[in-house]
């Protein structure tokens, strides 16, 4: 772990850049890294955001954070990169895809990555010596792009100490729905190489295109707090919805197998709501022919919808359109007992 914030640090907030490359322009491509040091020493939590490129929501929430939170009442420091691939966000796209960097263009499948290879390896390269570095504890945020929305915390089935400490974080983000995966299915995340170095780490998976995104800040702050308390980094009290609910086994990513003009039957108010069986979320159209190409229909008998695209919108074959999981599998969480 992580030695306590030293004393002779003054309270306060500022932020430096962390240099990756020089771009083709001319340009130094950087990545800020803010830091909130608190008056007195703790432990450090980082914050981490927008390794997707259109997941922009999240930078509204660590904004909200070290604007909200004192230094002078923080035990510690927060340490928070907003925009940690500026590549893919400046074309508001989720992989970086630059150049020759067509091989490794997901961030988030790189770490920890190498300093001679493609530009993605690079910028993981610099966040995993610049940012997790004297991390205590770390939240990885992701959110839906300008036409989807998605709100769950996102588990992974790890019987470590440091897997349990995940987990014990993942619940005080006090989101109403918690997803473990049975295994994990992706590699060379940035949550999976903090855990290596023994960071307890969550995924926290919120927002997007939301309803009332003010209301949808101030709860994930309050998450966020819930965490800053139990690290013993804020005092104050742990505030939890009264049932949190746990789901297991498979997740569907139900995507468009045709492009075209897609036009959905669920609003992003149906988040997190469930549905039957056979129940037609969206339908994608040829906007030339107006021909229906494709229905996407709910595939569990109790289908909750954890991810939606709830717009009308272009969609390309394999897009994003909704991350479902099965009622079933429901667990309850009950706090406050």
């Amino acid at each position: 772990m992580a030695l306590a914030t030293p004393t002779s640090q003054k309270p306060g907030r500022s932020h430096r850049w962390a240099p990756v490359t020089t771009r083709a322009s001319g340009e130094t491509l950087s990545l800020a890294i803010h830091t909130l040091h608190g008056a007195q020493p703790g432990p450090t939590l980082g914050l981490f955001s927008t390794s997707h490129g259109d997941e922009a929501f999240t930078v509204q929430v660590i904004k909200a954070v070290l604007d909200r939170v004192d230094p002078a009442k923080l035990r510690g420091t927060i340490r928070a990169l907003p925009v940690g691939n500026p590549v893919a966000f400046e074309s508001f796209t989720r992989s970086t895809g630059q150049g020759m960097n067509t091989d490794k263009t997901n961030l988030n499948r790189v770490f920890p990555g190498k300093s001679t290879g493609w530009l993605t390896e690079q910028i993981a390269h610099v966040i995993s010596e610049e940012f997790v570095p004297g991390l205590d504890a770390l939240i990885d945020f992701h959110c839906g792009n300008s036409e989807t929305a998605i709100n769950y915390v996102l588990l992974e089935n790890d019987p470590s100490e440091v897997g349990r400490k995940s987990v014990e974080l993942s619940k005080l983000c006090g989101s109403d729905l918690l997803y473990t995966a049975p295994t994990p299915e992706q590699t060379g995340t940035l949550t999976q190489y903090a855990k290596s170095l023994g960071i307890p780490s969550v995924i926290a998976q919120w927002g997007g295109n939301v309803t009332n995104p003010a209301a949808y800040v101030d709860r994930c702050f309050v998450g966020i707090r819930n965490v800053l308390i139990h690290l013993g980094m804020l005092e104050g009290q742990i505030v939890l919805p009264p049932q949190q609910t746990m789901l297991s086994g498979a997740r569907t990513l139900l995507a468009p197998r045709h492009g075209g003009l897609f036009v959905p039957e669920l609003g992003f108010d149906r988040l997190c709501d469930t549905v039957p069986a056979g129940t037609v979320l969206g339908r994608v159209y040829s906007p030339h022919t107006f021909e229906l190409l494709e229905e996407l229909t709910a595939p569990y008998d109790q289908t909750v919808v954890i991810m939606l695209r709830g717009t009308l919108s272009r969609v390309n074959p394999g897009d994003y359109a909704y991350i479902l999981c099965n009622g079933a599998t429901a667990e309850p969480i009950v706090n406050g007992k």
